[in-house]
Parts: C-alpha cells; structure tokens; sequence
C-alpha cells in the first residue's frame, strides 16, 4: 500500500476513535460525521427541542472553520514549498486535541463532560475545529480522494466502484473466461478503489469502537492515543516529504 493510502487509514481511525469520544462525553454530539448533527438539528427543532437542535448545531460551523483554516494552510504550505505541506495542519490538530484533553479533564464526572454552558461549549469547540482541520488533508489513493471524516462519501465510492468493478468483470469473463479475468483484477483500477475505501471504512469503524472501549476506562486521557499516531503521521511528513504540486 502507499503511503498516501497509509496515511489515510491512519487520520481515518483518528477521526473515528474521535469522534466516538466526542459522541460519549458530549452528550451525543458529533465532532466529525456533521451528517449526523445535520439531521439530528433538524429533526430535534421540528420536534420542538430547540435546546437539543442548538446542542447539535453548534459543531457544524466550527467544523466548517477548522476545514477553511486546514485547506488555507495546506494551500499555504504548497505555494511557499515546504517541504511537509500536511505537518503543520497535523500539528495544529494535536494541539486542539491536547488542549481538550488538558481543560477538560477536571469537567469530567460519570463519563460526560459537566460544565458550565460556556466552558462546555469553549470546550466542545476543540475537537470540532481539530477535526475540519483533519479533512483538509485529502489523500489520493487508487484514483480516489478520500476523505477521513467524511464515510459517507467513503461508503459511496465503495459501492459506485464495486458497481463499475461488476460491469467489468461480466464483460472479461464473456471475452476471456473466469480465470483471465480473476487474474487481472489485481490492476483494475476499480477493484482498487473498492479496496481502498472499504479499508478506509474499517479503519474509521476501527477508530470508533477502540474509543467507545478506551473512553470506559480512560475518558478523555484516552485521546493521548490519536495523539500519539497524528504525531507519527506528521514526524513521517517531515522526514520523508512527497513530492507536491506548487
């Protein structure tokens, strides 16, 4: 696998493991799948809960703002040449997510985050910046961009892919037969991209469940995990930089 596709399982189990965390100690609210908090606005002030509405609205802008300041600072990077254009937006990130860590630990009592309104939502605004920043770095792999935050976009290309896969298969196999066929699948490119969003996929479940199981028994210290690997992915960025339009 490349390192792009590396990489991209990488900040998809962060964003995962993340967001899980964000899901317990928030009191259900999003910090990556803004879907979710989309719908759950929606449905919570049709319903007459504006309270819940607002709790779930209130992610999805600074969403927003972390993924502006993310591409602004990759686009940066890119146009001055450095040499590892994804490590400062990483860095940041780590930041974000340490700070949270750091403020909010004294908050926590019984696996949630109890806090003022205004300390709770100062607080909750971290992990929701961090993780626009996160999906600002896009990674290419098979074809595809992939982003780390965005499943449902993963899990779209997964199946157009598998449809496009299908359409080639029946055609190789009535030309060729079964066995030609299987043994160039290999480098179809769209067998490829099946691969790699279904990885990225796993990887973002992956992330979640380890989060749901960590945030038990460590709350939010658990982050120091995510922590740890955004840190390898961006130490890998600056020893090893790719090559990088201008």
């Amino acid at each position: 696998m490349s390192r792009a596709g590396l990489r991209t399982l990488a900040l998809a189990s962060v964003g995962g493991f993340v967001d899980a965390i964000g899901f317990l100690v928030l009191f259900n609210m999003f910090t990556a799948h803004m879907s979710g908090n989309s719908v759950w606005f929606g449905a919570a002030i049709g319903a007459g809960s504006w309270r819940i509405g607002l709790h779930h609205l209130f992610p999805i802008p600074l969403f927003a703002t972390g993924l502006a300041a993310g591409a602004v600072t990759v686009e940066l990077a890119r146009r001055r040449r450095l040499r590892a254009p994804f490590a400062p937006v990483l860095m940041i990130e780590m930041a974000l997510l340490a700070l949270f860590v750091l403020a909010g630990a004294p908050h926590m009592a019984d696996g949630s985050l109890r806090a003022a309104a205004g300390a709770f939502y100062g607080l909750a605004a971290l992990p929701a910046l961090a993780m626009g920043l996160q999906n600002a770095v896009l990674s290419r792999d098979a074809g595809q961009t992939l982003h780390t935050t965005y499943i449902t976009g993963v899990l779209q290309t997964l199946v157009e892919s598998a449809v496009r896969y299908g359409f080639w298969l029946v055609r190789e196999v009535r030309g060729h037969g079964w066995r030609p066929a299987l043994r160039a699948s290999p480098g179809e490119p769209a067998l490829r991209a099946v691969r790699a969003a279904g990885l990225t996929w796993l990887a973002y479940v992956t992330g979640a469940l380890g989060g749901g199981l960590a945030a038990q028994r460590w709350e939010l210290h658990a982050l120091a995990l995510p922590i740890a690997l955004l840190a390898v992915v961006a130490g890998v960025d600056l020893a090893w930089p790719e090559a990088t339009a201008p």
